[in-house]
């Protein structure tokens, strides 16, 4: 159980990491440009915040990796608090993820309309997957 609960919380940490950069990155190109189109801003306030819930499923994770390094076994109770405590890191990365894919659909209206189409329904395609997913892993 360790094992796992140790591969779950590095994996998330790892890819909150990783995208909470990605986010950040976009973010700062964007405000360097400048924020002149309406579509501009509300890209730079989504990339900020979900800049801020993978940081916050980041925390979590890392939180719960120290915390937890020193027990050798998780028992019930424990186990159940640690689930607990990971639906908040995972629900925030799940929904920085959406957030992530939304305004990547949303680049593409900044550069041209034909743009915005093919970015905006690459999106749409990318998170009914995501919805799908999320919903399949509910009955598992």
């Amino acid at each position: 159980m360790r094992d796992l609960v140790e591969l779950q919380t590095g994996q998330v940490a790892f890819l909150s990491g990783l995208l909470a950069g990605f986010a950040l990155s976009i973010a700062v190109h964007i405000l360097r440009h400048g924020l002149r189109h309406t579509i501009a801003q509300i890209v730079f306030f989504l990339l900020i915040g979900v800049t801020l819930l993978f940081l916050v499923s980041l925390y979590v994770d890392v939180r719960l990796s120290i915390e937890l390094a020193g027990v050798s076994a998780i028992d019930d109770s424990m186990a159940q608090m640690v689930s607990s405590i990971r639906v908040i890191g995972t629900t925030s990365a799940t929904l920085a993820f959406a957030l992530f894919i939304l305004s990547i659909g949303l680049l593409g209206w900044i550069a041209t309309p034909a743009l915005g189409i093919l970015t905006s329904l690459s999106a749409l395609v990318s998170l009914g997957l995501l919805a799908y997913v999320w919903h399949a892993v509910q009955f598992l």
